[in-house]
C-alpha cells in the first residue's frame, strides 16, 4: 500500500518503522537527561553534606570550635538547626543581635523550651558566632507532613524515629511533645535536593559496649566521634540506622552487637549490611566512613 499513490512515498510500515526509531530515541534522550539530573542531584547533595560538616568542625570558624567542642550538654541536643539560627541550644529564642534587633523569632509550641547559648566574647574567643550556614532553604516539617500530595508522612519516612527506653537527658525526651530529635517543626532546615532536611545523627549511649556493666556515664565525646549528616536520598526514606527500640526489651539496655554496631557505625560499609543505609548519602564529622572491626572486640 502506497501513501498517496506516489511510487515515491513511504509505505505504511516504513511510517510505523520511522515513528517507532523516533520514539525509542525520544525515549533514550528523556532516560538520560533523567539520569543526569539525578546524579547532578547527588553530587549537589554531596557538596551540601561537606559544607554542613565544615560548618560544624572548621578549626577556624566552626561550631564547636567557637563553643569549644562540645559545651556542656549532650550532643543529643545538638541539631542542624543550631548552624542556621542565633544564640540557642533546644528550640529558638527571642534573641538580640549586635544592633539591637531581634532576630529568629520562631515559636515552637509544645518543643522543649529556648535555652539561649552565651553570645561571642571576642576576648576569650568563645560563644556562638553564627550563623554558620547561611542557605536556609526550608523549614523542618510536621510528623504528617508530606511533600507532595501523594507522598509518605515524614514520620513513616523515619523523620520521627521512636525513642522510647533510650537513655537521653530527660529534659530534652520530655520537651519533644510532636517533635523530632532531629528537629523541631518550624525550625529553619536545610533541604537536600529531593526535598527532605538534612539530619544530624548521633548515636545513643545504647549503641556502645557496656563499661563497667552499664554505658550511663559515656563520655558525651565518644559518641560525638559517630555523628554523622545523613540525607535520605531519592527515595525520601531515613534508613541510616541511630535510634532504635530493642523490640525484645522495652527499655533497650540491651542491644546485640549487631544493633550495637549498626546504630553506632551507620550499618557497616561492607557485606550485606551496607543496605542498612538504603540510598542514604551519610558524611561522618570526625571519622572516616569505615568498618573499624568492632564487632571482634
Amino acid at each position: 500500500m502506497k501513501i498517496g499513490g506516489d511510487r515515491n512515498g513511504f509505505t505504511l510500515v516504513e511510517l510505523v518503522i520511522v515513528v517507532t526509531i523516533i520514539a525509542v530515541i525520544a525515549m533514550l534522550a528523556v532516560s538520560r537527561l533523567s539520569t543526569t539530573a539525578e546524579k547532578a542531584k547527588r553530587t549537589a547533595a554531596e557538596n551540601d553534606l561537606k559544607v554542613l560538616a565544615t560548618a560544624f568542625t572548621d578549626p577556624d570558624h566552626g561550631y564547636l570550635r567557637d563553643m569549644r567542642g562540645i559545651p556542656g550538654f549532650s550532643p543529643a541536643h545538638l541539631r542542624i538547626a543550631n548552624l542556621l539560627i542565633s544564640t540557642n541550644l533546644y528550640g529558638t529564642a527571642n534573641s538580640v543581635d549586635a544592633n539591637g534587633t531581634r532576630v529568629d523569632d520562631v515559636r515552637l509550641s509544645g518543643c522543649a523550651q529556648p535555652e539561649v547559648f552565651t553570645r561571642w566574647n571576642p576576648e576569650s574567643e568563645r560563644g556562638w558566632h553564627g550563623p554558620y550556614v547561611r542557605h536556609v532553604t526550608g523549614a523542618f516539617p510536621t510528623a504528617s507532613d508530606t511533600r507532595f500530595p501523594s507522598d509518605a508522612s515524614f514520620e513513616s519516612r523515619k523523620f520521627y524515629p521512636k525513642l522510647y527506653g533510650l537513655r537521653l537527658p530527660a529534659d530534652f525526651l520530655n520537651g519533644l511533645n510532636g517533635c523530632s530529635i532531629y528537629g523541631f517543626p518550624g525550625e529553619p532546615a536545610v533541604l537536600d535536593p529531593w526535598g527532605n532536611p538534612y539530619v544530624l545523627q548521633i548515636p545513643p549511649p545504647q549503641a556502645f559496649p557496656d563499661r563497667m556493666g552499664s554505658n550511663t556515664n559515656l563520655p558525651d565525646e565518644v559518641r560525638f566521634r559517630y555523628a554523622r549528616i545523613v540525607s535520605a536520598g531519592p527515595d525520601g526514606r531515613l534508613d541510616t540506622p541511630c535510634f532504635q527500640q530493642n523490640t525484645t526489651n522495652w527499655w533497650a539496655t540491651s542491644w546485640n552487637e549487631r544493633t550495637r554496631r549498626l546504630s553506632r557505625q551507620a550499618g557497616l560499609i561492607d557485606g550485606d549490611d551496607r543496605r542498612a543505609r538504603g540510598d542514604d548519602l551519610v558524611l561522618f564529622l570526625t571519622r572516616n566512613d569505615i568498618d573499624e572491626g568492632e564487632e571482634k572486640r
